[in-house]
């Protein structure tokens, strides 16, 4: 995990000594193959930083960065919007819990929650909130709450925004990106 972390710190410092004012991370490969494909971003301004999302918004404050756009599937990114800040399956896993809480203050019925709940996969839940007809809504109060609580972790110095996406339907909600990607 030390060593990770340490990767990830040389990361942002390089990116931070070229005048990057934004540290621009992703957990994975698909997250910054998803910035590369939809906003045609040089991939060699970005960092990956796995599960550790809670350490990189650390290190970033730490760094002096102006701010942090995060890129995630919503199957990682998702654990982010119940203030799990390392997303690594052996630390915590309640992302249909998440999800369900999210389509509910979305909308959605007792119903539909307990389908989301008895769902395997974060794709199948949002074929079952699509088919509701609250999709956007729901991705959106799951931006809300990412930003919210990588907020709570950065205790306001940075300016935050979040993309996520999905296999399936792509784009799901995209926030304060301040035009730093476009």
């Amino acid at each position: 995990t030390k060593a990770i972390v340490d990767t990830i710190a040389v990361e942002l410092r390089q990116k931070k000594a070229l005048g990057n004012a934004y540290a621009l991370v992703s957990p994975g490969n698909y997250g910054l193959d998803f910035m590369k494909k939809e906003y045609n971003y040089d991939l060699d301004k970005s960092v990956k930083c796995s599960n550790f999302i809670g350490e990189t918004i650390d290190i970033v404050c730490q760094l002096g960065f102006e701010g942090l756009i995060i890129t995630g599937h919503i199957g990682k990114l998702i654990k982010v919007a119940g203030g799990i800040m390392n997303t690594h399956s052996h630390e915590a896993d309640c992302r249909m819990e998440i999800l369900s809480s999210c389509a509910v203050r979305a909308g959605a019925g007792v119903n539909l929650a307990r389908q989301v709940l008895d769902c395997l996969n974060t794709e199948e839940a949002l074929r079952l909130i699509d088919a509701d007809g609250r999709l956007k809504a729901t991705m959106d109060i799951v931006v809300e709450k990412i930003l919210f609580y990588m907020d709570f972790r950065a205790k306001g110095r940075l300016k935050l925004g979040c993309i996520l996406y999905s296999n399936e339907f792509g784009l799901l909600a995209e926030s304060n990106i301040n035009g730093v990607l476009r």
